[in-house]
């Protein structure tokens, strides 16, 4: 009987939340513990059930404005109908195909799209599921190309979880510790352009990109370098914006010593900083460029795409491909990738990025000026945007904790976003490309109340 009054007392969420315990993995999903009086955090996640645009509805029908478009994927809000339209479309002719050995239609088109959105003379693709892929996808080309083995990556750079993208990624140890005796450790990384916290000492006035000089001179002491792999904007590593021409300096000395230059552009591909990607702010063209997320808007679909001339080192199949996967090039996955990049086009995306990044910038450093002694940067480009808390501007020592008390507090006013940075010391903001401006007045207005309540 007990039992059943506590059953009837719990909300929909936790009951779902007890049954997301009892078969998930406890790794995967952070949640309170559901063994004995352990805990793990102080909260449940939220358990979604439906949303629309920038809007998230919970099992209990509590209603969340979404700044981070789950992971920067929903650049075009939550069910964006024409998306849905084009996924049901496909699902009625054709779900699946057969990877690399027969192509459907929609793939093909796909694929020729993909080569006239993309910069310069990238026009051959690898198609896969996740970032992680491409980004394994870009590395393989590398090797083959170059005949290289050795990488260049950045501190804090995050291209994924699995055994060849942890090899490059650098954000957080723990990622990798448990599975250190099968990760190859032939990566070389060097500080990024993070201005705020630089590894040389340097102020942007006076450092004449000493970062890359370092990797400059590094590169000159090998001759097994295969590439250099770079996210134009660090995404997890904390927003950090680099300089204006530091990443037309890094394509430079990749030219110069004959190595690659792969850039991962899975979080800032496909309009999100206010450009078609990134790398398009300097005109900079990479030998590879990795996309995801964004791309379908919702739907499992990812991307290593480089110039014909580069593919080639691949050599033609002959009856085996020697990287492919089960769902490579799955037609509903391209059919939604390609109604996206007419989305692009037509609702010109990037350009409200930019538009709307800047309202929401200048807003933010209003809002953040009077605790600048505890914010010691606003910083972004378009709409992905973030905050750094320090526990004070002199020391900038981190300070995660007033950060994810922001977080939990904006939650608790129905705002859904996530720290990023080394030690989770950044409020990170990426909301649907489509967000409202009245959307992110209501943010603006939530956000400068959790301040004064956490930070005077």
């Amino acid at each position: 009987m007990n039992i059943e009054k506590e059953s009837r007392a719990k909300s929909r969420s936790e009951l779902l939340v007890d049954q997301l315990a009892k078969y998930e993995c406890p790794a995967i999903t952070g949640r309170r513990a559901r063994l004995g009086e352990a805990r793990v955090l102080d909260e449940d996640p939220i358990v979604f059930a439906s949303a629309s645009g920038s809007t998230i509805t919970d099992v209990d029908g509590k209603r969340y404005l979404d700044m981070g478009a789950c992971f920067a994927v929903c650049a075009y809000g939550h069910c964006h109908p024409e998306l849905i339209q084009s996924l049901c479309d496909q699902a009625n002719l054709l779900m699946h195909g057969m990877g690399d050995v027969y192509p459907t239609d929609t793939k093909i088109a796909f694929l020729r799209a993909l080569a006239e959105y993309c910069p310069g003379d990238l026009s051959q693709s690898i198609l896969s599921q996740s970032g992680a892929e491409a980004v394994e996808s870009a590395t393989k080309t590398a090797q083959i190309a170059t005949g290289k083995s050795h990488f260049i990556a950045f501190e804090n750079s995050y291209h994924g979880l699995s055994y060849g993208a942890l090899s490059l990624t650098h954000h957080h140890r723990r990622f990798k510790e448990p599975f250190a005796k099968r990760i190859i450790n032939d990566t070389a990384y060097f500080p990024y352009a993070y201005c705020l916290r630089c590894a040389y000492g340097k102020r942007p006035k006076d450092c004449d990109f000493a970062c890359l000089n370092k990797i400059r001179q590094y590169i000159k002491t090998r001759d097994d370098v295969a590439a250099v792999i770079a996210e134009p904007i660090q995404g997890r590593g904390g927003d950090i914006v680099p300089p204006k021409g530091w990443l037309s300096r890094l394509r430079e000395i990749c030219s110069e010593n004959s190595v690659l230059l792969i850039l991962d552009e899975i979080y800032t591909g496909f309009g999100r900083t206010g450009e078609n990607f990134a790398c398009n702010h300097e005109s900079v063209e990479p030998h590879i460029l990795c996309m995801g997320k964004a791309m379908t808007g919702g739907f499992p679909l990812s991307a290593a795409i480089g110039a014909a001339s580069l593919m080639a080192m691949w050599g033609a199949n002959t009856g085996e491909a020697i990287h492919t996967s089960t769902f490579l090039g799955n037609p509903m996955a391209c059919a939604m990738g390609l109604k996206s990049i007419e989305l692009q086009k037509r609702l010109q995306i990037p350009a409200q990025a930019a538009l709307k990044g800047a309202y929401l910038k200048e807003k933010l450093r209003a809002i953040c000026h009077p605790y600048k002694n505890r914010i010691a940067e606003v910083r972004g480009q378009g709409l992905m945007l973030g905050f750094e808390l320090v526990k004070n501007n002199e020391s900038l020592e981190p300070d995660p904790a007033s950060a994810w008390a922001i977080v939990q507090e904006l939650r608790a006013l129905g705002v859904i976003l996530l720290p990023s940075g080394p030690a989770g010391q950044t409020v990170s903001l990426a909301p649907p490309l489509i967000i409202e401006e009245a959307e992110l007045d209501e943010f603006c207005v939530k956000l400068e109340s959790v301040l004064y309540k956490v930070l005077r």
